[in-house]
């Protein structure tokens, strides 16, 4: 019998994550998904630290003296190269522990103390690290602290309330922009998070689903290597924030990246960057409509007809046209940050 090898991100499946089972995350929630898919990569026979800032992702996973959903395998493992340890810390913060952490074991490595190697992994909501947390962020990056960022990007301070954030899509109902007669929802664009990394000097810089699984293991693989300070933004399709059906995680982390929303982009320093799974002009525009239709936060914008079609809201024109340009003005610009000579 012939036994046929694996790809390598196939292979990624035998490995144990540091994601346990217990969490209280909503069911099909991807945050849950990006975390059992990274946590595996880390099984990679090296130490593994986590620090994790306030938010959704935080509190339904390691709620002492209740839920503590991580760990590698039902007990400690004996070897130190497959243990896992993990630090809380508040919503600004997972940047800078990470950062102490990463400084320490440097010394005790210089000193003798430390004998063998270890990974670091910050842990963040898009709220926490790209609001009220991006100052520790970026002089994180701009210090090249040998670190990974990982900030899962649901467009909410959905721990808090599902309150606007700097990543929200325009015109996207949220706690704090409701829509209405005369304000259709957010009115803000949404911040150039990528190009803000790259311009602080970020070694390794993905925005990756786990829809995409062998992009997204070889973008952890390579965050996990980086000799400098690396971030992957992980988009996540949030299915109480965005008012989806159960089911459609996967198909709505997919339209996200080919509707040009938040398209897939992976770029080492150095390195001519890459944008991938974007639809083609001739066909986005509908990749748009599929993916507004699909979530009630854009009922006043998007709906589907007797056909199950979507169809735009009758006077709702002008706002689909408004978010198609800046799709265009930010496929523009990440295609300019890939060609960018860090």
């Amino acid at each position: 019998m012939t036994i046929r090898q694996l790809p390598p991100y196939k292979e990624m499946a035998r490995k144990d994550s540091c994601f346990r089972p217990g969490s209280t995350l909503c069911v099909g929630c991807m945050e849950s998904i990006a975390f059992q898919n990274f946590g595996r990569v880390t099984d990679n026979g090296t130490k593994t630290i986590y620090t994790m800032g306030t938010f959704c992702g935080e509190v339904s996973t390691l709620f002492w003296p209740g839920v503590i959903s991580w760990g590698r395998g039902e007990t400690e493992p004996a070897a130190f190269e497959k243990s896992f340890s993990i630090i809380h810390n508040v919503f600004e913060s997972a940047p800078t522990v990470a950062e102490g952490i990463r400084d320490t074991a440097d010394i005790l490595t210089e000193l003798g103390a430390l004998q063998k190697p270890i990974q670091v992994v910050s842990n963040s909501g898009d709220g926490g690290a790209l609001v009220i947390g991006l100052r520790s962020l970026l002089h994180t990056i701009q210090r090249k602290t040998r670190i990974t960022v990982v900030v899962m990007i649901n467009e909410f301070f959905a721990n808090t309330g599902f309150q606007f954030a700097s990543t929200t899509t325009p015109y996207s109902e949220t706690s704090t922009t409701p829509p209405g007669e005369f304000i259709p929802g957010n009115l803000s664009e949404p911040m150039n998070h990528i190009g803000l990394v790259l311009m602080a000097g970020a070694g390794y810089v993905a925005q990756v689903s786990p829809a995409f699984p062998k992009e997204f293991t070889e973008a952890c693989e390579k965050a996990l290597a980086c000799p400098e300070t690396s971030v992957l933004f992980v988009p996540s399709p949030c299915i109480a924030g965005w008012k989806y059906e159960e089911g459609k995680t996967i198909e709505l982390a997919k339209l996200a990246s080919e509707s040009g929303l938040f398209p897939t982009f992976l770029k080492e320093k150095g390195k001519e960057g890459i944008m991938k799974y974007v639809a083609p002009d001739s066909t986005r525009s509908q990749k748009l409509l599929n993916f507004l239709s699909e979530q009630r936060r854009f009922n006043h914008l998007v709906r589907k007809n007797k056909e199950d079609l979507p169809s735009v809201v009758s006077g709702r024109e002008k706002e689909l046209k408004t978010i198609e340009e800046w799709i265009a003005k930010n496929l523009k610009n990440l295609n300019a940050l890939s060609k960018w000579d860090q």
